[in-house]
């Protein structure tokens, strides 16, 4: 082999060599970054927008019934009282008033399945899985939640059949156990309420604690 071959295979090895370790280079840095996007994606959080509005707005609801339970729960007491007393007509009055109210809860039982969906339906998206996880224990206790309130509503409206009987019959026994058992199912309805509305919250902040 002369000089000159010899330096132009040289040549064509070094320009080869180079171009190698440029490959293997932009090689190496796709791995890294193809890697990194899927540690960020294993390890990473994201939680869509949509989701933290409908819990918002979910949270909102959460109060309302709340409240609306506690008052409903006083009432009953009242009602139970003035039955207790032949106040019948007060008592009528009272029940009207709770069934106002119940009314006011069935619709918010509605709107908070409706934000629940949301949230549910945004959950594939939600990192970690962990999280996507908690995310749906939530829901399903908010969908518990808005089934005990619909109960709720139901019984309410017994109650006030019963008490329209027991008026109209300047009050009849039969009708008086019939109302203290439906009182007694509606107290219980609304603590299994309020249980599921603090479990509700407890999942929530536990789900925050994921995707901080």
């Amino acid at each position: 082999m002369n000089l000159k071959k010899a330096a132009n295979l040289i040549s064509n090895y070094s320009k080869n060599w180079r171009k190698k370790w440029l490959y293997i280079g932009l090689l190496a840095v796709v791995l890294v970054a193809g890697g990194w996007y899927l540690y960020s994606q294993t390890t990473g959080t994201y939680v869509p927008q949509e989701f933290y509005a409908a819990r918002d707005r979910a949270a909102t609801v959460s109060q309302r019934i709340e409240q609306l339970t506690d008052a409903s729960v006083t009432t009953l007491g009242q009602i139970s009282t003035a039955d207790a007393k032949g106040d019948y007509k007060l008592g009528l009055k009272l029940v009207q008033q709770e069934i106002d109210r119940n009314e006011a809860i069935k619709e918010e039982a509605v709107l908070l399945s409706e934000e629940l969906k949301i949230m549910a339906t945004n959950l594939g998206a939600v990192k970690p899985k962990k999280a996507a996880e908690v995310g749906l224990q939530a829901a399903t206790t908010g969908l518990e939640l808005a089934q005990r309130l619909v109960n709720y509503n139901s019984l309410a409206e017994e109650l006030l059949v019963e008490i329209e009987a027991r008026l109209k019959k300047n009050g009849d026994p039969q009708t008086r156990q019939r109302i203290e058992a439906i009182i007694l199912r509606m107290n219980e309805e609304a603590e299994a309420i309020n249980g599921l509305n603090e479990k509700y919250r407890e999942e929530m902040r536990a789900f925050d604690r994921i995707v901080k």
